[in-house]
């Protein structure tokens, strides 16, 4: 009888965890999210290039111009991480060379990188 009791917990306690672990965060092509500021120097879950390689073919190396630029989620891929691509809501590109960026989405949301955009919530853009 208590084997069955412990089989039982166990059980549960298994299923739980896989349903913990399951969960996505609900993030479609066409969804609008904000780019927050990075706790370091520079992001760490988005893919910027080393400001050598901006420089090399002709941008400007300004990564304050990216704090709180709105994007707009251009292609998914899942696997092991959930990456994205993201384009401008404007149409600019980032730092005038890069029309399109990508980044590790569970990550970057959990360390502020990026910032889902609530329905009817302005932020602010920085013009540059």
């Amino acid at each position: 009888m208590k084997l069955t009791y412990f089989f039982l917990i166990g059980v549960v306690m298994i299923c739980s965890v896989q349903a913990q672990n399951n969960q996505e965060i609900q993030v479609q092509i066409g969804d609008e999210l904000v780019l927050g500021q990075p706790k370091a120097a520079s992001y760490r879950h988005i893919n910027v290039p080393r400001k050598n390689f901006i420089i090399k073919r002709g941008g400007i190396a300004n990564l304050s111009s990216l704090q709180n630029s709105r994007v707009i989620v251009t292609d998914i891929v899942y696997g092991a991480k959930t990456q994205i691509t993201f384009k401008r809501t404007n149409d600019r590109k980032f730092f005038r060379i890069y029309k399109t960026f990508t980044a590790d989405l569970e990550n970057a949301l959990n360390n502020g990188e990026l910032v889902i955009v609530k329905k009817g919530v302005k932020v602010q853009e920085e013009s540059s």
